[in-house]
């Protein structure tokens, strides 16, 4: 059976520091370093670990444990971290220290300490000699930061088609969530007129209506009604560009626009919010507007009957009660999976997202420690005996 003793936590935290001491930000990824170090950790312990390109230095990995019989448990990481501006960092983001109980760097939350539970977990099983009632496959992938396209090539291989459930280690701050919400991007733009800025009445301010749409949109997005177990669709403005120069009228304003939603019927009501509240914007102004969605991916809801969801929730919950179902407020690399599979999935591992995408970045050792409790007493449900 699977025991978490302090040889083993001391490990993964040495296994922490050397993977956010890789780096491996995307854009442009170069993933292929930090790729070779976790094959190579895989093959040391007796583990077929196989590369799945993606591109020039951009790699992922896939490994697989065998089984009793068919069909297979899928843990999945991402190998890759956002960019960081080291001046805005109070320590190194590329030189982990550990403070306080805590490990500081950039990819300790997100997500380098979930892909040190799952390489953990497979060292473990395989150290221990012990056959799972099912292949255990890990997923350690490029791209999940920018486009997903590492797991997209992973699960276009072939190499995870017998998966029966997908479980993602991305950090959840203790939580389990059967799901995720979808995730909505969209460009609008506002079109005018250019003139001199002395003469601002000659021409049509694109930034003036793009401002009055971003005001009203952040207000009606406020009023968004909570749905039990799946919460509340969000909208972040997060690109705002209008004009090139400060003495001409700006003709032109594009807004960027990152809508986390909790149904395709709520898919529906942003866009058609969207579109009302750009042309309110522009009556009366002499400016047109246009908007155009630049990506959709579904939100995911899983089984929660389903047999292996409900031994991870007792999993996780150890002695405690089971929290009502959730699903996650960001995306993950199942958006690039559970259409072609259509298999069950949760999102759970070490860390807070709210760490994340942020200067000084840490991660608290104890989820780490709980993390790889939890992952123990599941694949101890799974074992053979």
């Amino acid at each position: 059976m699977l025991t978490i003793d302090e040889e083993v936590r001391q490990e993964a935290v040495e296994l922490l520091k050397t993977l956010v001491g890789i780096k491996s930000v995307n854009p442009p990824g170069n993933e292929n370093e930090i790729a070779t170090v976790v094959k190579e950790f895989l093959v040391t312990n007796g583990i077929d670990a196989t590369l799945v390109p993606l591109g020039k230095e951009r790699s992922s990995v896939v490994a697989r444990i065998r089984g009793a019989s068919s069909g297979s448990v899928v843990l999945c990481g991402h190998l890759d971290t956002v960019n960081a501006d080291e001046e805005k960092w109070s320590v190194p983001p590329f030189e982990p220290r550990i403070n306080q109980g805590r490990i500081w760097g950039l990819g300790s939350a997100d997500m380098k300490s979930g892909v040190v539970v799952i390489l953990e977990m497979a060292k473990l099983i395989t150290q221990n000699n012990l056959t799972l009632n099912k292949d255990l496959v890990l997923a350690l992938t490029a791209d999940e930061e920018d486009g997903y396209q590492g797991a997209a090539s992973v699960t276009e291989s072939g190499l995870i088609d017998d998966a029966k459930f997908l479980i993602v280690a991305e950090p959840t701050a203790g939580k389990v969530y059967c799901g995720q919400k979808g995730e909505l991007w969209l460009e609008v733009v506002f079109s005018g007129k250019a003139a001199h800025g002395s003469l601002p009445e000659l021409g049509v301010n694109t930034v003036l209506p793009a401002a009055r749409f971003c005001l009203n949109l952040a207000e009606a997005a406020n009023k968004f009604r909570e749905h039990k177990g799946r919460g509340h669709s969000t909208v972040n403005i997060g690109q705002f560009n209008g004009g090139w120069q400060v003495n001409i009228v700006p003709d032109t304003t594009k807004v960027r626009i990152d809508s986390r939603i909790v149904s395709d019927e709520e898919k529906r009501m942003v866009v058609d919010l969207v579109e009302r509240l750009g042309q309110e914007a522009i009556a009366n102004t002499g400016a047109r507007f246009k908007a155009k969605t630049i990506a959709y991916r579904a939100p995911i809801l899983s089984d929660t009957s389903n047999p292996y969801v409900q031994s991870f929730l007792r999993a996780v919950a150890g002695n405690h009660s089971q929290a009502e179902m959730e699903i996650a407020p960001y995306s993950t690399d199942g958006v690039s999976i559970i259409p072609k599979l259509a298999i069950p999935m949760v999102i759970y591992g070490p860390g807070d997202i709210a760490q994340a995408h942020q200067p000084d970045e840490f991660l608290e050792l104890s989820s780490l420690y709980e993390a790889l409790e939890a992952f123990a007493r599941f694949f101890n449900e799974l074992v053979i005996r």
